[in-house]
């Protein structure tokens, strides 16, 4: 597996899925369809202030990104998860998820690239 983009850590992807395309393929689809779904819940659990429910979808969510190949994001979201359960203040909280928000959508476009390439 060789990624065209260097976010994307390619020697864990073969470590992992063994070159298999088709495995790579819907663990991509999953992402974006699935993973990227229960972020958005994220953002609508943070405006209600639900700073318990974050916590468990953050942690329900985290190891996707590492499943694609994202794994520079995983300690960023761990350190978000451990902010959410030990409830931090709001401004904080917040200004964390915009922040890693902001990587997030690099990455949806950086997976959505890597399909298409590999489709």
């Amino acid at each position: 597996m060789s990624a065209t983009n260097p976010l994307i850590d390619t020697n864990y992807l073969q470590e992992i899925y063994g070159g298999d395309q088709t495995i790579l393929q819907i663990m991509f689809e999953t992402f974006l369809e699935d993973s990227l779904t229960t972020w958005n819940e994220i953002a609508s659990a943070l405006e209600k202030s639900d700073f318990q429910q974050v916590g468990l979808l953050t942690h329900q969510v985290k190891p996707s990104f590492s499943m694609v190949g994202l794994r520079y994001l995983h300690p960023k979201i761990q350190a978000f998860e451990d902010l959410a359960k030990k409830n931090a203040e709001k401004e904080i909280i917040l200004a964390h998820f915009q922040n890693l928000d902001n990587e997030v959508k690099q990455a949806k476009k950086v997976i959505e690239d890597e399909l298409s390439r590999i489709l």
